[in-house]
């Protein structure tokens, strides 16, 4: 008995350090050849995927997590006829890189603020959705003089459950090996049925190359990593700014579903209260996916934002 106990204790260990090493390897990772859209920037040692259509004032796009720049096509394809729009995959995401990434809100509002430089971007409306619309927070209570003003579309913005799955995946040394056994396993069919579930008012966008590109890109090891690691250090970055929120000086609008998370609903709620000049829109039988489930809403939505110079009172749908 004692002889096949340490057999399996050291197949066990041997698969687990395979799982670590192969975590770290990159494996499994696309490559930037693998994008359609293949234009990159780099930022402080970070290779970042962007795009940027039309021309006009500045819209800088935020996906949330995780998430990729195709996640605003809808969006992009409709402002650029009358903005320049700029969107990004953001580190760890997609195909953007993360040699030097922490997974915090603060860092992401840091390479926003270094795309605005580098980009040249004037006088940029912020638009975020779910972890881009936290991070949008970050940006509005750092005020960047030119960022004009922000949107947030469904965002976090006092608190979350990461999960225990993440909490595993995010853990020194295994936790990358975690979220490959996870790329290896599950996370593909998991992310399609996610899709389905969350995006049943918009059956006809449920393609398959829909689906598989989203499989493909957010099964990456990398990517649930990110993951893993944002949602678990969530709650603090939020601590950090959801004090300033009442200090926030430029524009803020907020569109939010009424069937999203509850304590998503309930942040959105709480941040009105304590900054009620802020324009709130809440959209009826609509989840978390926004952008894709009430593409006109949203835009619409934008719109206004864009051509109003004062803040409106609040808003139902």
């Amino acid at each position: 008995m004692r002889k096949l106990l340490k057999i399996l204790s050291f197949i066990f260990l041997l698969i687990l350090v395979s799982l670590i090493l192969l975590g770290y390897s990159g494996v499994g990772n696309l490559t930037t050849n693998d994008a359609k859209n293949n234009t990159f920037i780099n930022i402080n040692n970070e290779k970042i995927r962007y795009i940027q259509k039309g021309e006009g004032q500045d819209i800088l796009l935020i996906h949330g997590t995780p998430g990729c720049l195709e996640d605003w096509d809808l969006v992009t394809n409709h402002l650029s006829k009358n903005y320049r729009v700029t969107a990004f995959d953001r580190l760890g995401n997609s195909f953007t890189s993360s040699n030097n990434y922490n997974y915090t809100l603060k860092e992401n509002a840091a390479v926003v603020h270094q795309l605005i430089n580098v980009l040249k971007l004037r006088n940029v409306v912020i638009i975020g959705h779910s972890y881009g619309g936290s991070t949008t927070a970050q940006l509005a209570v750092e005020d960047n003089p030119k960022i004009d003003s922000y949107i947030m579309v469904a965002p976090p913005l006092y608190g979350i459950n990461p999960g225990i799955l993440y909490k595993i995946a995010s853990l020194p040394v295994i936790g990358k090996g975690f979220a490959y056994l996870m790329h290896i396993t599950q996370a593909k069919s998991v992310i399609r049925e996610a899709y389905k579930s969350s995006m049943k008012n918009k059956p006809e966008l449920l393609t398959d190359d829909f689906l598989n590109f989203r499989a493909d890109v957010l099964s990456q090891p990398k990517v649930l990593y990110t993951t893993s690691k944002e949602r678990t250090n969530y709650n603090v970055g939020l601590d950090k700014i959801s004090p300033k929120y009442n200090e926030i000086t430029k524009r803020v609008s907020i569109i939010v579903g009424d069937s999203d998370y509850k304590n998503l609903m309930e942040g959105c709620d709480k941040f009105k209260k304590v900054r009620p000049q802020t324009n709130i829109l809440i959209l009826k039988n609509t989840g978390h996916f926004i952008q894709m489930e009430k593409t006109e809403e949203l835009l619409n939505f934008i719109d206004n934002h864009l051509e109003k110079n004062i803040e409106t009172e609040y808003a139902e749908n």
